[in-house]
């Protein structure tokens, strides 16, 4: 088997499907889309506003930037809960520039960002051969310098690689909709609305770290705020890592440090006091759901 088969293989079982269930692909869609989950023009700026990072990202785009930043993120948070790793690429484009003694000199005129995936064929000290997918499927290397591949993994957030699939395929093993099920349902004597009580609990069980509920029926309200309240830490729990990890990526790129940086603008909440002030009375269940979903 030659080098080409072999990461072809390899990148084949990285990026291999776990079989889809009725959860899965409702959880990865709530989990992993529609990141700005508070609906602003400028969910992504630069600081400083007109910073060299801003002008370079901008020159590869000819149209929303914020936009296509959150559609990278998006697929970023997929690969980390779906493969447990992702990687981002930083790829500099470069023109030549005169001087006025005639001498040429490279110069960065622009900064393309975007999720890449495969796996690191082998390091350098300076430079490092990356495997990827190509186009129709095919294998292609990619040399890069220091900092132009951000590496970016589930540990990192104190998550086993496979916490969430290992998750949403127990949750396939509680979907009462499955054919047997509906039979099961008919024979006489069977309690099947007990036996959805016991499947509820377990999927609530299975979720309770996380702030994903896929019904809401039966629950109380408090249940359904807390949720709320997991979800939105989890996802700025992503979303902080990985705009830090775009930045650090930046840094080294352009081997500045006053490049600038991407921030993302979102009302600061002290979700642990919010919760606190409800629990105790201080604040009402309908006023918690205005700060939750309105704010």
């Amino acid at each position: 088997m030659n080098s080409l088969s072999r990461a072809q293989k390899k990148l084949n079982r990285k990026y291999s499907s776990s079989k889809e269930n009725l959860y899965s692909c409702k959880f990865f869609q709530d989990m992993c889309l529609e990141f700005s989950f508070v609906e602003k023009k400028n969910f992504f700026t630069f600081e400083p506003e007109e910073c060299e990072a801003a002008r370079l990202l901008k020159n590869m785009r000819h149209y929303n930037y914020c936009y296509e930043i959150e559609q990278i993120i998006d697929k970023v948070i997929y690969s980390l809960m779906a493969y447990g790793k992702a990687y981002l690429y930083l790829k500099p484009e470069y023109t030549i520039v005169k001087g006025k003694d005639k001498t040429e000199e490279k110069v960065i005129s622009g900064l393309e960002i975007g999720e890449i995936k495969g796996f690191v064929l082998k390091r350098c000290r300076k430079e490092l051969k990356f495997c990827c997918k190509g186009v129709n499927g095919t294998v292609k290397e990619l040399e890069m310098s220091k900092g132009e591949l951000i590496f970016l993994s589930l540990k990192d957030l104190g998550y086993r690689k496979n916490y969430f699939t290992k998750m949403v395929k127990k949750l396939g093993k509680f979907d009462v909709t499955s054919p047997s099920l509906m039979l099961t349902k008919n024979i006489d004597g069977y309690d099947f609305s007990a036996y959805l009580k016991k499947m509820k609990l377990n999927k609530l069980k299975v979720t309770k770290d996380i702030g994903c509920s896929f019904e809401v029926d039966g629950l109380s309200d408090s249940y359904i705020l807390y949720k709320k309240i997991q979800k939105d830490k989890l996802k700025i729990k992503f979303l902080n890592y990985i705009i830090g990890k775009i930045n650090e990526g930046i840094t080294i790129c352009l081997k500045r440090g006053d490049a600038g940086k991407l921030i993302v603008n979102i009302k600061e909440i002290n979700y642990d006091q919010l919760w606190e002030d409800y629990y105790y009375g201080k604040i009402t269940g309908t006023e918690l759901f205005e700060i939750l979903y309105k704010s």
